[in-house]
């Protein structure tokens, strides 16, 4: 429909140029006025056996009429890419700015309350994990790596944050958490590196990234029980259908695959 009223206004603007009214020109080309008002309303196109006529009476070429016709759609085209563009940038700065007034103001608080840096580390880690995932991909949204770079510091980032977080609590975990989000990473690290540096069909990568997941899901209980060594009360049977589930699909969608290439 906007390609239609795109259409239309260039009808509208050459007809004027040639200094015809609709009437006018509906008389050229053996059509009735509403024929040639529907054309400028964008209600409907000039039949093709017309466009020769047409083009004649508007003093233009049918290479000048086609060409300045997909210029009106490539035109509406940028401006609608722009338009998004300046939103999507919008959003990702006043994200930016909530998380900088946030650590304004937990930094003045931490001050102002306990008289030295404590528990403002912990929040500037978290809001660095948080950036890196809502805002860093938009500020390498051309770099191909890009999802090796961002989960790289996002690694680096929890383990800080597990390290700080232990440090200002005093506590006495901190080797059960970095075993335990070591566990995660290696499951994580192995789906990036197939994804991003082995070549294969994304199918593929997509049974690859399930299977992983499964293993998360039916393990992280039992391995988080040995290392912390605790009984839990609670049943692992549902998380491990749900990997079996994964499992299944993964299967599918790879045989899927296939069988697809061979037909």
């Amino acid at each position: 429909m906007e390609d239609k009223k795109n259409f239309g206004k260039y009808i509208t603007e050459k007809r004027k140029a040639v200094g015809l009214t609709q009437e006018e020109l509906a008389n050229r080309l053996y059509v009735i006025p509403t024929t040639v008002s529907k054309w400028e309303r964008g209600i409907t196109y000039p039949d093709i056996t017309m466009i020769t006529n047409l083009c004649k009476e508007l003093n233009i070429s049918e290479h000048e009429f086609f060409t300045a016709c997909d210029d009106e759609a490539m035109n509406q085209e940028k401006i609608e890419i722009k338009r998004y563009r300046t939103i999507n940038k919008i959003i990702h700065y006043c994200i930016s700015i909530g998380y900088l007034i946030a650590l304004i103001t937990c930094f003045i608080c931490n001050l102002a309350i306990d008289h030295k840096m404590s528990w403002f580390l912990i929040v500037l880690t978290s809001i660095g994990i948080s950036f890196s995932i809502t805002n860093l991909p938009f500020y390498l949204k051309k770099d191909k790596y890009r999802m090796a770079k961002i989960s790289l510091i996002v690694t680096i980032l929890i383990y800080m944050l597990l390290f700080i977080t232990n440090l200002v609590s005093n506590g006495n975990w901190l080797f059960q958490a970095f075993a335990i989000a070591t566990f995660e990473f290696i499951l994580l690290w192995l789906g990036i590196v197939i994804c991003t540096f082995i070549k294969i069909d994304k199918y593929y990568k997509v049974s690859i990234a399930l299977i992983l997941l499964s293993i998360c899901t039916a393990f992280t209980n039992p391995f988080c029980e040995k290392i912390l060594n605790i009984v839990s009360q609670s049943d692992n049977t549902y998380n491990i259908i749900v990997a079996i589930l994964l499992v299944i699909i993964a299967i599918i969608i790879s045989v899927k695959r296939f069988l697809s290439k061979k037909v």
